[in-house]
């Protein structure tokens, strides 16, 4: 009984029969039956053409005629928002077990369930179709949420029961399973106690997934497959929620059959999905009220490890996995992630490999840029820029700027590693000539490429030791072992010039043999009195003469202190 008084009333049995000679799909049924229950639910009864003869109807059939939910079959339903709707199922025996399931698909609602007392012929006859409906509703549970919920009863009556929904927020659709043999349904697909989604390798038009098999798989191998979703949007957290954009609404309805019916004393004619969302304009598709979505569904079987190919170069994508039940339609969600597929090479920037040191040229007024992307995980990982002049220098993560610092020596930056980064670093001159850099990228740090260096980097000579053919050169030296060559080369133009020279901050491999003064090996613990000195001989009276020291290390790598110019007397 209707709170305002007015019965709630079922459908005819001309109805019943109809929808049993209609051979069209599940949904369609459900969007038939909806309208019914609506009423039902609002307490507007509707009547059909026949209803002059519903006189001689009996309880038990007036029930039977309701819009039912199937034993043991996962449906599907549409809420639109605000209005209630009611399904019914039917335990026909006295202490018979029962479960029922709701599934919200993406929005939150609220449901209940009550029970109706099967009356049988006699008490119908001793009481009037108004009293009996409301004096044997019972309510037995409720829930509000988003989440799915399930209602368990050991023992139950013989009787109807009424399934009360309605979606709080906005129009979607649900997922309802009801079974009167609990024990016997197969249970959900099984979520592993991992259940996140790895990303394990990302191309420009590919992104490689793995994930924990479903613990189901040993036990249904045959019913449980893996789905996954693909969208640029967002990830969704059910199969459901994303089934209406997997395909457009209107290739989902049939053609309805006419059928006519009277609600509220006016007539409707139901004949297709546009005479039935007339009558007002509350009626409208939940799926069309806003832009669809580009969803792709993946059903790849057992496998647990897929690459999505086909896909777009530098764009980002969600991507979901559900196990589904191929026999219940039943699905439980992974933890979805994401990732962006990688940009086509642009000639333009240079990839930088690990733990090799390459050497470039920028122009005046040029730039550069190079990009790297560690193989493995790391912690850190450290830029070594080792440069003949004064370069700017910038450093991006995942296309965030991290750095950006002048370098116009031996620079080391070290950076907090962070998973499945891409550096990229650009270079740019502010020298009026060309200047040379040498560029090098490790994820282990603690590994020395480059030898150490003292604080200063200054060549000493001692004025009173100068002689016409010889001077005496002093170095501060370090408290590793490492080998120290000592070079000369005689300046007939501008020292300015000769100085500025390209590659002459780097390595001596470019100078000619008879330049090489000495090499020798040389440390101190006690870095005060790590002090090298080297007397040169064989010099030219009054001729000016540059000196440079290189250090090696023990891979090989050398760096350059600063050049010294020094003059022998004229006479002695």
């Amino acid at each position: 009984m209707h709170p305002n008084g007015r019965s709630e009333h079922c459908c005819s049995p001309a109805i019943h029969q109809l929808l049993k000679d209609m051979t069209v799909s599940q949904i369609l049924y459900q969007l038939l039956v909806y309208f019914i229950p609506i009423q039902l639910c609002l307490g507007q009864a509707p009547v059909f053409e026949q209803q002059r003869r519903w006189e001689g109807v009996t309880g038990e059939a007036l029930y039977n005629h309701s819009p039912l939910i199937p034993d043991g079959t996962e449906i599907t339903i549409l809420l639109f928002k605000g209005m209630p709707h009611c399904r019914y199922f039917l335990v026909k025996e006295d202490r018979r077990p029962f479960s029922i399931t709701v599934t919200p698909c993406d929005a939150a609602l609220e449901w209940r369930i009550s029970i109706q007392k099967w009356p049988t012929h006699s008490a119908r006859q001793s009481f009037r179709r108004s009293q009996w409906g409301r004096d044997t509703t019972r309510e037995l549970f409720s829930y509000k949420g988003n989440t799915v919920k399930s209602y368990v009863q050991i023992s139950s009556h013989s009787a109807f029961y009424k399934l009360h929904l309605i979606s709080i927020r906005s129009d979607t659709q649900i997922r309802v399973y009801m079974t009167t043999n609990p024990q016997s349904k197969p249970p959900d697909p099984a979520i592993p106690f991992d259940p996140r989604v790895d990303v394990t390798s990302v191309g420009q038009t590919t992104v490689a997934l793995a994930w924990k098999a479903s613990p189901s798989i040993l036990r249904y191998q045959e019913h449980i497959q893996y789905c996954i979703l693909v969208n640029q949007k967002h990830n969704y957290n059910s199969l459901c929620a994303a089934e209406p954009q997997l395909k457009h609404p209107d290739d989902l309805w049939p053609e309805l059959p006419v059928v006519s019916i009277y609600s509220a004393g006016r007539a409707v004619h139901l004949a297709g999905m546009d005479d039935l969302l007339r009558p007002s304009t509350a009626f409208s598709s939940p799926f069309t009220k806003g832009p669809k979505l580009d969803v792709t569904r993946l059903c790849v079987g057992n496998r647990n490890v897929y690459s999505v190919s086909e896909l777009q170069p530098n764009t980002r994508y969600y991507f979901d996995v559900f196990a589904v039940n191929v026999l219940t339609s039943t699905s439980s969600a992974y933890k979805g992630t994401f990732a962006k597929t990688l940009q086509w090479p642009d000639p333009n920037i240079l990839d930088l490999k690990e733990g090799i040191m390459i050497q470039v040229y920028i122009r005046k007024g040029g730039q550069k840029f190079y990009s790297f992307r560690p193989d493995t995980q790391h912690r850190r990982v450290q830029f070594t820029l080792y440069s003949c002049g004064e370069v700017h220098v910038q450093i991006e993560r995942n296309s965030k700027l991290v750095l950006s610092a002048i370098v116009g020596n031996l620079k080391h930056f070290q950076l907090k590693g962070k998973a499945k980064a891409r550096y990229m670093i650009g270079i740019k001159s502010t020298e009026p000539v060309e200047v040379p850099v040498k560029i090098l990228v490790s994820t282990r740090p603690n590994k020395a490429f480059f030898p150490r260096l003292p604080g200063n980097l200054k060549l000493k000579t001692f004025d009173k030791l100068r002689t016409c053919n010889s001077v005496t050169v002093a170095w501060l030296g370090t408290q590793e072992q490492n080998e120290y060559c000592l070079y000369k080369r005689e300046i007939k133009d501008q020292v300015e010039k000769e100085i500025k020279k390209p590659n002459r901050c780097f390595g001596p491999e470019r100078r000619d043999v008879s330049e090489k003064v000495s090499c020798k090996y040389f440390y101190k613990l006690n870095t005060q009195h790590a002090v090298a000195v080297q007397k040169v001989t064989g010099l030219k009276a009054g001729t000016t003469y540059l000196f440079d020291v290189y250090v090696f290390g023990h891979r090989g790598h050398s760096l350059k202190y600063q050049s010294k110019v020094i003059k022998t007397r004229k006479a002695c």
